[in-house]
């Protein structure tokens, strides 16, 4: 996981660079971020999904 992966995520969306460190450690894991964020279940909804649907 490097820094750039994770500062083009925060300037490609609206979400912080703490979130978008999950998203990216998702990524390079082949792995679902399972969460209860709005935000990033609407940003990255081939990575991110419900907690009630993991």
């Amino acid at each position: 996981m490097n820094s750039l992966s994770i500062l083009e995520l925060v300037r490609d969306s609206e979400c912080s660079a703490y979130d978008c460190k999950f998203v990216t450690l998702a990524i390079k894991l082949g792995a679902k971020l399972v969460t209860m964020d709005g935000k990033l279940l609407r940003t990255f909804p081939d990575i991110a999904f419900a907690l009630s649907a993991s």
